[in-house]
């Protein structure tokens, strides 16, 4: 007998340690971090929130009577919602890798400290964004810090700290913001020429001769979005002027306001097509510009700060209509020429052309939950004005469904272009809000 027990011991304490390894070991504060944001349970952030703070965020109220815990909890579901391709880590330099593969843009948090000292944990995170390999300049340099502290064996939020450095002196960072908003300005440019060729096409077509001016071109009283002052001849950093307009020809440019921009200039006339100049100089372009690619898929360009701000009616959209003498785009495996000609427009824009549009139901189950807020839905509207299929690109789960029946029955007069109607990709924002009730 005790030679057998001799044998059967060292595997009774071998599987001891193991059913001990196999327990789940606690949570770090750095795990509980990630919880707080991106977790599935119903009390996800609240459980790392203390007592005073989930009571006091409670008897707070935000907009639509919407506690701020209420909203919190809801921009973390859009975040989740929002089609963004992103992964977290519980270990190494990365916090998070979120992803946008249609723009080949990485946003990355890292963690440049986790400093645990007894029961309080500082977690040190700033940002960077990367497009296409190369690491995009802010107009800042953020960093968080969060600290954690431990309660009845429960990391929860005590603190953030957030600090902004701004490093004016520093050439590169100087050089690499300048170039950032040339790009910008450039990209605006292009929209902006585009824009007066679509509109020059149109008024042929109405009065039978070309706009020799763009205030009479492009009116005031139109829903041009963010280029509501094209009709002024300056936007974005750029002076545009009309010229040798009449029945048949014109010529349009759109040069940098500032000579030594290091900004190109564009030109365009009755063709449609677009060039443009590396010198900056409208004489240059006119007489050898090179032709500039056509611009049809994409998105918007959101770097940075502009990654918060940007977007909704009116915000730049660098996919454009496409220019006069445009090709039209073929479907897969089809014919040669049988897909329409297709042409991106922003919000601002197809706003002003809605003939009807359905209201959507607030679902029962959101109302019950107080969630409310924005669902962005990608459309593309037919030659006659009518969707032709939608996509969920950000909102809540819930009330997501709701808002895309609503669009679906949505009808809008046809988008002309060189006085045809063509289809249009398009982004539609439908609103829910509940009442201070």
């Amino acid at each position: 007998m005790p030679r057998h027990f001799a044998r059967l011991l060292p595997l009774l304490l071998f599987s001891s340690l193991s059913a001990l390894a196999q327990q789940q070991a606690p949570q770090t504060a750095r795990q509980a971090l990630l919880e707080m944001f991106f977790g599935t349970a119903p009390n996800h952030l609240e459980k790392h929130l203390s007592d005073s703070t989930r009571n006091t965020f409670k008897r707070m109220s935000g907009e639509g009577g919407m506690s701020m815990l209420d909203e919190f909890s809801m921009f973390a579901n859009m975040t989740k919602a929002g089609g963004t391709k992103f992964e977290t880590f519980d270990t190494g330099p990365t916090l998070l890798l979120a992803e946008e593969v249609e723009q080949n843009e990485k946003t990355e948090i890292t963690v440049e400290g986790d400093n645990l000292a007894g029961d309080e944990d500082e977690i040190e995170l700033t940002l960077h964004i990367t497009k296409e390999g190369n690491e995009q300049p802010l107009p800042f340099i953020p960093h968080f810090t969060f600290i954690m502290k431990n309660e009845a064996d429960i990391w929860r939020l005590n603190e953030i700290k957030v600090e902004v450095r701004v490093p004016l002196a520093d050439p590169d960072f100087l050089k690499n913001i300048e170039r950032q908003n040339g790009k910008q300005n450039e990209q605006g440019a292009q929209l902006g020429m585009r824009m007066i060729i679509g509109a020059q096409n149109s008024y042929r077509q109405t009065h039978g001769t070309y706009a020799c001016n763009l205030s009479g071109l492009m009116d005031k009283g139109q829903n041009n979005g963010s280029f509501a002052d094209l009709s002024t001849g300056k936007h974005g950093g750029y002076v545009y002027v009309i010229s040798g307009c009449n029945s048949t020809q014109y010529k349009v440019v759109a040069e940098p306001e500032i000579n030594d921009s290091g900004q190109r200039a564009f030109c365009s006339d009755e063709s449609g097509s677009l060039r443009a100049a590396p010198d900056g100089k409208a004489t240059t372009c006119l007489s050898s510009g090179e032709a500039v690619a056509e611009e049809t898929s994409g998105g918007q360009h959101t770097t940075g700060l502009a990654a918060v701000t940007a977007g909704g009616p009116g915000g730049l959209q660098i996919d454009v209509p496409s220019p006069a003498n445009a090709k039209p785009q073929t479907s897969a495996g089809g014919p040669q020429g049988t897909r329409p000609m297709r042409v991106r427009v922003s919000q601002g824009v197809m706003q002003g052309m809605v003939i009807s549009k359905v209201q959507p139901t607030y679902p029962p189950d959101a109302r019950a939950a107080r969630i409310q807020g924005s669902v962005v839905i990608a459309t593309i509207i037919g030659k006659d004005g009518n969707i032709e299929s939608e996509r969920l690109v950000s909102g809540d789960p819930l009330l997501a469904p709701a808002a895309m029946d609503a669009v679906k029955q949505w009808k809008y007069r046809p988008y002309l272009l060189n006085g045809n109607p063509v289809e249009v990709d398009t982004q539609i924002t439908v609103n829910f809000t509940l009442s201070s009730n």
